[in-house]
């Protein structure tokens, strides 16, 4: 257990040892998924140490539901941002563009003042 398991708080290593040898999980992947959030590590703490009591499945669907909760709540979160981003992008993109309009019709302006002028000339 030496190899790469002792930056783990120790109340990890018995769950992961069994879940290791019962699932076929490999070690990377359990210490993934325990990492990852705080939310999630709290909860595989208390799936692990609720497996004897008779409210376990209970226990698991309550955490399971939470867990989806934060991580729907993320997502939607993220969709606003996105949109947020996009629509500050799309402003910025039509004052470029009616800017480059207005720019575009001075030198229009401009090109047939200088055929005048040059029709005069001839």
């Amino acid at each position: 257990m030496s190899s790469g398991m002792g930056d783990l708080p120790t109340t990890f290593s018995t769950p992961m040892t069994k879940e290791h040898s019962h699932s076929g999980s490999s070690y990377t992947s359990s210490k993934d998924r325990i990492s990852s959030s705080p939310e999630q590590s709290s909860a595989y703490s208390k799936l692990t140490t609720s497996k004897n009591s008779p409210l376990a499945p209970e226990v698991a669907r309550v955490e399971k539901r939470k867990a989806n909760t934060l991580a729907a709540r993320r997502y939607r979160q993220k969709r606003v941002d996105q949109m947020s981003s996009l629509e500050s992008e799309l402003k910025e993109v039509k004052t470029e563009r009616d800017d480059l309009k207005v720019r575009c019709a001075r030198l229009e302006g401009e090109v047939e003042t200088l055929r005048a002028l040059l029709r005069s000339q001839k």
